[in-house]
This record gives C-alpha cells, sequence and structure tokens, in this order.
C-alpha cells in the first residue's frame, strides 16, 4: 500500500516537470490525479509521512498553473514539513525544487539561496553523487566573477 503512495509522489512530480517541458495537458492531467491520491494518503492516512509531499505536489501544480505566489508559499510549507517529520531527502528535494522555481522566475538571489540549501542537506543525507550534481548545476547557472 505505501508503494501506491510513493509512486504517486514520484509520478506525480515527474508528471509536473515532463508538463512545464513540453507543455502536453496530459502530463499536468497525470500530475493532478496523482496529487489527489497523494492528498488522500495525508489526510486519511498519515499526515507525518504524507503532508510534506503533498505540499510538494501542491506547490509543483501551482507552478504549472502560473500561481506564482501559492507555489512559493506552497514550496516553503513543503520544506516546514519535511524538516519538521524529519525528512531530509524530502526536505532536500523540496528546497531543489523550489531553487529551480525561483531560477524560473529569474530570481536568482532566492533561487542560489534554495540550492544551497538542497545541497547541503542532500549532503546532510549523505548523498554525496546527488550534491556533487547539484553543485555542478550551481556553479554553471550561477558563475563567479
Amino acid at each position: 500500500m505505501i508503494t501506491r503512495a510513493y509512486r504517486a509522489f514520484i509520478v506525480g512530480l515527474a508528471a509536473y516537470q515532463v508538463y512545464r517541458e513540453t507543455r502536453d495537458s496530459i502530463w499536468k492531467d497525470i500530475g493532478t490525479e496523482h496529487t489527489k491520491e497523494m492528498r488522500i494518503w495525508a489526510e486519511c492516512g498519515s499526515s507525518w509521512n504524507f503532508e510534506h509531499k503533498l505540499l510538494l505536489m501542491e506547490a509543483e501544480s501551482y507552478h504549472c498553473n502560473g500561481n506564482l505566489v501559492q507555489a512559493a508559499e506552497s514550496y516553503d510549507k513543503a520544506i516546514a514539513s519535511a524538516k519538521a517529520h524529519r525528512y531530509i531527502n524530502d526536505e532536500a528535494m523540496a528546497c531543489e525544487l523550489a531553487g529551480r522555481f525561483f531560477l524560473d522566475r529569474c530570481n536568482i538571489n532566492l533561487s542560489l539561496k534554495y540550492l544551497r540549501l538542497a545541497h547541503e542537506k542532500y549532503t546532510e543525507w549523505k548523498a554525496v553523487g546527488k550534491a556533487n550534481q547539484l553543485m555542478n548545476f550551481i556553479n554553471v547557472n550561477f558563475p563567479v566573477g
């Protein structure tokens, strides 16, 4: 049963990303359906395990729909919830997605803030490969000098 919730989380996030890249509405619809499923897990299952996941999926949905204020607020709520429930991996992912959201909005300062925090959290989680990949992304997109 739990694997269904994690599948909904990953597939939903991936669908929102593909939608932003292609603008093919089928992907937004897939993301929306998986967000609805996650809402059930968060509200009827365990908010400890699923609240931050739902908030992150909602942030991605708002991002896709152009609801920028709600997206920014939901990224922050997802980060705070993941931190409160000690999901370092999901906190890192939420920080990274927030950083990419702000990069899309050309807000360099906030983007860099969230991406650095994501790097810190991936490192804390011992995801060295992911931390290195993100540092390379930062170095390419935010060159010094």
